[in-house]
């Protein structure tokens, strides 16, 4: 088999990318430094302003990132066959799956939205529209079926779409040294938590007979 590599500005777009993604996850968007970045992806910054424009331009890109994965993925969940507490499982899942494999998503996502979501454009807001679009329509399907209670989909979101940020922006608080009580609980395994999540946010949808 023959391994081909990437080609060399498209592995230093990437390496940039890492960089960038932990330090904003460190740092917030304020904080963070271009040089830092430049530095830690090994590129001068020349490269990063050729690649990404802007340290604005790179943020966003990080955040766009998860939320393309997590919108094409939920819109096939919404659109595909299956019942709605089958769908809402695989909404959950999906949410949880993006998220670990993006380990610098959820600190950067609660910072922005406690700072008021300054530094999100309006087609930011379109692509994280889409992932609570496909979860509306799952909870849609779910009431027509008969299975979930009428509830607002906007607020059900709420309710669990901060209970995933907040599970992996603790793990970080975890791994710090001289902590107690509840910030130095073990993390949950991933699936003892998608299993919670799951059965908690059936709980909270089905209707009462």
């Amino acid at each position: 088999m023959v391994i081909q590599k990437r080609p060399r500005g498209a592995r230093s777009q990437a390496a940039i990318f890492r960089a960038a993604a932990h330090e904003f996850a460190q740092r917030g968007y304020d904080a963070a430094g271009v040089d830092r970045i430049a530095a830690r992806a090994h590129v001068n910054k020349a490269m990063l302003y050729y690649h990404f424009g802007s340290k604005q331009g790179l943020y966003v890109e990080v955040l766009r990132d998860m939320f393309r994965a997590v919108g094409t993925r939920t819109r096939a969940i919404a659109d595909g066959p299956g019942a709605g507490e089958d769908k809402l499982d695989a909404w959950i899942l999906t949410m949880v799956e993006e998220a670990a494999g993006r380990p610098w998503f959820p600190p950067i996502m609660l910072r922005e939205l406690a700072s008021g979501a300054t530094h999100i454009d309006r087609e930011t807001f379109g692509m994280m529209n889409a992932v609570y679009a496909a979860v509306r329509d799952v909870i849609v399907q779910g009431q027509g079926e008969g299975t979930f209670r009428e509830v607002d989909p906007l607020l059900t979101y709420f309710t669990i779409l901060p209970a995933i940020l907040i599970f992996f922006a603790r793990q970080r608080v975890a791994q710090r040294k001289n902590v107690q009580g509840l910030a130095a609980a073990a993390p949950r395994h991933l699936d003892e938590f998608v299993r919670h999540m799951q059965e908690s946010a059936r709980a909270m949808l089905r209707r009462q007979t």
